[in-house]
């Protein structure tokens, strides 16, 4: 899998997670997707949250470059005389997302917000888990917030809760593993 695929179904996984509740205790669970949703095609309801990838940047800032060389295979198998496992350092990019979100109600609008800051965009120190095609390990990332804009407006009389917020992801591709930009 790409690393830019895998970074996106973890972002998409992510932003999944976060459900809202207004006054009188309802529970909604904020849906999200990729790009902004066409009403033709999926059943649009508030709240919800589009992402966007807007940019790929080599990280030459923190590349390395040469050769990992571990006798151990990273911790999981005892090392056995004379067996080295080698591999190269992987290139260094810098992902770019935006993520929006819309909500009708001024309670679910706040929540969201509440949630990436505290829990997702922790004071630049949060990080998106993602995991292997094979589902047995999984990396971590680093995620940054870059921006976050409120851009609340009106549309068709009613009122639009609308926050951008855009984000950087690191991210690595392996150089054998044919992963391409």
């Amino acid at each position: 899998m790409s690393f830019i695929i895998a970074e996106d179904q973890a972002l998409k996984t992510l932003m999944q997670g976060i459900t809202v509740s207004d006054e009188k205790n309802n529970t909604r669970s904020v849906q999200a997707w990729f790009s902004n949703p066409d009403p033709e095609l999926r059943n649009q309801s508030y709240p919800y949250v589009t992402i966007e990838l807007i940019g790929v940047e080599w990280a030459n800032y923190r590349q390395a470059s040469g050769f990992f060389i571990d006798n151990d295979r990273q911790g999981t198998v005892s090392p056995s005389s004379g067996e080295v496992f080698e591999y190269e350092v992987p290139a260094a990019w810098d992902l770019m997302y935006q993520i929006t979100s819309y909500s009708r109600h001024p309670r679910h609008d706040r929540a969201i917000i509440a949630h990436l800051l505290n829990n997702d965009f922790v004071a630049n120190r949060g990080f998106l888990p993602v995991p292997n095609e094979l589902g047995t390990q999984t990396s971590y990332r680093h995620i940054i917030l870059q921006d976050f804009a409120k851009r609340d407006t009106v549309e068709d009389g009613r009122r639009l809760f609308r926050n951008v917020f855009t984000v950087l992801v690191t991210s690595e591709s392996t150089p054998s593993s044919g992963d391409s930009v």
